[in-house]
């Protein structure tokens, strides 16, 4: 590993990379700090090389391992003090949506693949339906991020203009941090946002009713979430719901897959996810996921390690009752 203060032509040699802030008055403890977890890596592991470029208020991590950089990213969050690091959603740095589009050459590696899958079927969901008669659901959650930026990377290669259609279910039982997030999110993207309120069902109806344009709605829904192992990528509602195509471009992907790219592209996100949030469900049901639960070697308090630090992705939801 080197750790260097200037960008580097090596670290296009690497295909993952993580971006972290950090309080500017902190960069010798952060350079302190990589200098040490370099040390403790070396100690078990000599085969993978990786680069540190330490900047004003940030610095980068390159391996090509990406077990790699979450080992180092463990590493900083339990020896760094509380409020050294600043998670992407506190910075407003715009996303390279060409990152996202490239990155689908990297067909050998499992993000590689879900992202060029993802991307095929929303062109295909814009091909079928037109952009004008698709909209998005989203709540803030995890998932429907990870859409919604993939969506405009599509747009974007597409060259298609005009606002993204969003529809918020939106319980009466939300965290405000959620609520915070929809609305910087809108904000950054210039979202044309319905909220539904109440009943589901009742609410879509009365939606399409006013609005029978849409035919179709792309949903971050993944084989992985409970009841869905046999949903197909275009899957019309089920009989007694209002008629609409249900877009499911993320089936395939895992709770590990959708970590990697938030963080791969420095993608904000809802800060519940920071403090052991794995899953983002109704205030009163959802806590700091039990796995992630840790004891701060310095103070003795307990903590809980941020969502993308979860091992066990078959525990994503045990944080909701």
């Amino acid at each position: 590993m080197t750790i260097m203060e200037a960008t580097s032509d090596l670290v296009f040699n690497y295909v993952f990379r993580r971006v972290i802030y950090f309080n500017s008055n902190c960069k010798d403890l952060i350079i302190r700090t990589l200098k040490l977890i370099r040390d403790e890596i070396l100690k078990t592991n000599t085969r993978d090389t990786f680069e540190c470029i330490v900047y004003t208020d940030s610095f980068g991590i390159f391996c090509n391992n990406e077990n790699i950089i979450n080992q180092i990213e463990r590493f900083l969050v339990s020896k760094l003090p509380d409020n050294t690091l600043i998670y992407p959603h506190y910075t407003v740095n715009a996303v390279n949506f060409e990152d996202i589009k490239r990155f689908q050459t990297h067909t050998n590696l499992p993000l590689g693949r879900c992202i060029k899958e993802a991307i095929q079927v929303i062109k295909e969901s814009i091909d079928k339906f037109t952009f004008k008669n698709i909209f998005l659901s989203f709540n803030g959650g995890k998932d429907c991020v990870v859409l919604l930026y993939l969506f405009q990377a599509v747009l974007e290669e597409l060259k298609l203009n005009g606002q993204i259609k969003a529809v918020y279910f939106q319980s009466d039982d939300q965290f405000s941090e959620e609520e915070d997030y929809v609305q910087s999110t809108v904000n950054r993207f210039n979202l044309d946002l319905t909220v539904i309120k109440g009943e589901l069902k009742s609410g879509l109806s009365d939606f399409l009713k006013e609005n029978p344009q849409f035919c179709a709605s792309i949903i971050g829904t993944r084989q992985s979430d409970t009841g869905s192992t046999k949903l197909q990528f275009f899957q019309e509602t089920d009989p007694g719901w209002p008629i609409l195509m249900r877009v499911q471009p993320l089936l395939h992907w895992n709770y590990s897959n959708i970590w990697s790219f938030l963080r791969q592209f420095s993608i904000p996100y809802c800060c519940l996810y920071d403090k052991g949030y794995t899953s983002l469900g109704n205030k009163s049901k959802s806590h700091p996921n039990p796995n992630l639960k840790y004891i701060d070697e310095n103070t003795g308090e307990v903590k809980y390690w941020p969502a993308f630090l979860l091992q066990d992705s078959n525990s994503e939801r045990q944080n909701r009752l």
